[in-house]
């Protein structure tokens, strides 16, 4: 197994997921204000933060914390880390704040928006997965390949 620096990964997904989880009340909360232009909000802030730009950062981030000089692949192991729990903070958040809309001001039944809310996790989760492992590694090799030049 790769030597990954824990303590950098854990500084890096916590401040990935924390924005992660900011940016999915945002998200939905804007959709109180007008439900259309929320829509449109919610989308480009889940596909452009919560699926790309954070987890990026995070493994950028896990590279920035970890000290001394890493591989490449030491790097992008820890950047995809951080990426992932970064994007899963997101789905989750996402799929918190769908229920609690759907019951309280949609006036969905609880099981319906609990239905909903969970597709949205697995289906945001699985997203993290895949796309923020791959982001937070790209991330991360990104910082080693700078650190060298």
């Amino acid at each position: 197994m790769q030597n990954i620096n824990m303590q950098s990964v854990l500084k890096a997904a916590a401040i990935g997921a924390i924005v992660n989880i900011v940016m999915g009340i945002i998200s939905g909360l804007v959709l109180l204000v007008s439900e259309s232009a929320g829509q449109t909000i919610q989308w480009v802030t889940s596909a452009c933060c919560g699926w790309l730009l954070i987890p990026l950062v995070a493994g950028v981030l896990y590279g920035y914390f970890t000290p001394g000089k890493e591989t490449v692949g030491q790097a992008a192991g820890g950047g995809a880390i951080s990426g992932l729990v970064a994007g899963i903070a997101f789905g989750v958040t996402q799929g918190i704040i769908n229920v609690i809309l759907d019951v309280a001001w949609y006036g969905l039944d609880f099981g319906t928006a609990l239905s909903g809310g969970v597709g949205t996790i697995v289906s945001f989760c699985c997203a993290a997965i895949i796309v923020g492992s791959i982001l937070g590694a790209i991330g991360g090799a990104i910082w080693t390949a700078v650190q060298k030049n």
